[in-house]
């Protein structure tokens, strides 16, 4: 059974493809995608945790006072980064399909 992870602070939903936990059979063929995963979720997991800490960061527009403190700016550096890390995963699991596609097009029957 593959669950799709939500996308953290409002953020567009990634394709099912992106973020589904990978099959053994995906494992097999790529596995890569385990690392991969792995760090989508602590990455999701930072996210959460720092949003808990630093409720100001789902505030959009008026910045308040405690916006601007150096713990919460560095939160949102943090935020960034991650975003970030999501969407150098996306692309390089996107990757990932491409070759595989093209794998199956020339006819290999083993993945090395």
């Amino acid at each position: 059974m593959s669950r799709v992870r939500p996308s953290p602070l409002g953020r567009e939903p990634a394709s099912r493809s992106t973020r589904e936990i990978p099959s053994v059979v995906d494992l097999v063929l790529d596995p890569e995608l385990a690392p991969l995963a792995l760090l989508d979720a602590a990455a999701h997991v930072l996210i959460q945790a720092l949003v808990a800490a630093n409720p100001e960061l789902l505030q959009r527009g008026d910045r308040t006072a405690s916006a601007l403190e150096p713990m919460t700016v560095a939160a949102h550096h943090v935020v960034s980064a991650c975003r970030a890390l999501h969407d150098a995963l996306d692309v390089y699991r996107a990757c990932l399909g491409e070759a595989r596609l093209g794998d199956d097009e020339a006819g290999d029957d083993f993945p090395f």
